[in-house]
């Protein structure tokens, strides 16, 4: 059990996606609201391990209250960020992992996580009430999975993973989202310097490793960013039209050589 406060951010205009990077005249209109951020953090785990396997579960509760966030509001052509005290937030999750190894060199590792995060009142932004009350956070999936094979065997490691982000709140009151997605990669690398001959012949040279790795397997179109520029209130704010997401990457190949001395 643990409480928290979370210092103001400390960022100029422009500078970066901190709330208070928004104009003064925006600052002053918010100001008689700001509050430091606090939480209460409630957790409680279990872990085991043996040969053959690895199990981990843990659950959590926080509350957040003065949660600070920045809010774009205006016109879809000249949108306007500003900072808003979003009040309180309740946060419910549970992580878990299991990895089975059920023969040698080989292992298989999944984990699960569930984030129950909404807002705990609605928020009122230029004597407008929004009904996020309830709402999941923006930007934040509320499922999450990994998983990933791989095998050893004397200098060699191969791997394939994949992972999954359901959908996210875009907007406050949650009627714009940005779509799940299902993201693969692989990669196998092995180590020369097990090799008897190069181990011999590379003098002070050692673990001189090959690699090659894919990612993105599928080639994917998906937004792996948002709301670097703020998260409009409601759709009737032009959520559609602002410039506040980043396309993930695509396909790409990667290889490499690498050594210690």
């Amino acid at each position: 059990m643990s409480e928290n406060v979370h210092t103001y951010a400390q960022r100029g205009y422009k500078l970066c996606a901190s709330p208070f990077a928004v104009t003064q005249t925006a600052f002053d209109q918010g100001r008689s609201s700001f509050r430091p951020e606090t939480d209460w953090t409630y957790a409680a785990g279990y872990r085991y391990s043996s040969q053959f396997a690895g199990v981990s579960v843990y659950g959590y509760r926080t509350n957040f209250n003065n949660r600070l966030q920045q809010i774009t509001s205006g016109s879809a052509v000249n949108p306007i960020s500003t900072v808003a005290n979003v009040g309180g937030v309740t946060m419910n999750g549970v992580d878990a992992a299991l990895t089975v190894m059920p023969i040698r060199n080989l292992t298989f590792t999944n984990s699960f996580s569930y984030d129950h995060a909404t807002y705990d009142q609605n928020l009122t932004e230029a004597g407008t009430v929004y009904h996020t009350k309830g709402a999941q956070i923006v930007n934040y999936p509320r499922f999450m999975y990994k998983t990933r094979l791989s095998y050893a065997w004397k200098g060699m490691t191969a791997y394939i993973d994949a992972n999954f982000n359901s959908h996210r709140n875009y907007s406050y009151v949650g009627d714009v989202k940005v779509p799940s997605y299902w993201l693969a990669n692989l990669g196998l690398q092995y180590n020369l310097s097990k090799l008897t001959y190069v181990k011999k012949h590379t003098g002070g040279v050692k673990d001189i490793t090959l690699s090659f790795s894919v990612t993105n397997l599928q080639n994917t179109h998906y937004i792996s960013t948002m709301g670097e520029n703020g998260n409009p209130v409601s759709i009737g704010q032009g959520a559609l039209a602002y410039q506040s997401f980043l396309i993930g990457a695509p396909r790409m190949f990667f290889g490499s050589v690498s050594a210690n001395f």
